[in-house]
């Protein structure tokens, strides 16, 4: 299931703003790093400098990932007019409200947590809890619970080559 979807205006500033952070992290990595020798003044001023770069690194990850849920309703249900820039990302409710073109109602939850122990830690399983109980009792032909882990990206040496050679 994968492409280019189309983009509400919103949705491309959104990602015009992730790009810039994209843009601003690459140019300040490539002259700066932290020094081999910890000095704690350097490193804080270092690390401060990302984070503010990045900012709410998790809502940008959640709103790529609602435009993955943007693919997938459009291709299961043919619903193209949602919107994933329409709620701000971490505002309460439910993530994913949308009526297909013969009036289905589709809702959904979406996970974009990465378990940081096997299974999940206490907060991880309450915050999946909520979801699911706030899933359960919101009205909708269709319920979902949209769960994104991202794979690993594997980047290969430019002259590496997994072919064998042609004789």
């Amino acid at each position: 299931m994968r492409g280019i979807i189309d983009l509400s205006d919103g949705e491309m500033r959104y990602c015009e703003r992730i790009r810039a952070k994209d843009r601003a992290l690459r140019e300040f990595l490539n002259g700066h790093c932290l020094s081999d020798v910890v000095e704690v003044d350097q490193w804080l001023l270092h690390l401060s400098h990302l984070k503010k770069t990045l900012g709410n690194l998790n809502n940008d990850v959640s709103f790529v990932a609602t435009l993955l849920v943007k693919r997938y309703l459009n291709v299961r249900f043919g619903i193209a007019d949602f919107d994933a820039a329409a709620k701000p990302q971490g505002a309460p409710g439910i993530d994913v409200e949308a009526v297909t073109p013969d009036g289905i109602s589709v809702v959904g939850e979406l996970k974009t947590t990465v378990p940081y122990q096997p299974g999940f830690g206490a907060q991880q399983k309450l915050s999946i809890r909520k979801d699911l109980a706030r899933l359960a009792s919101h009205r909708a032909d269709y319920r979902i619970m949209f769960v994104l882990i991202p794979k690993p990206i594997v980047h290969f040496a430019p002259r590496v080559s997994l072919l064998p050679p042609v004789v």
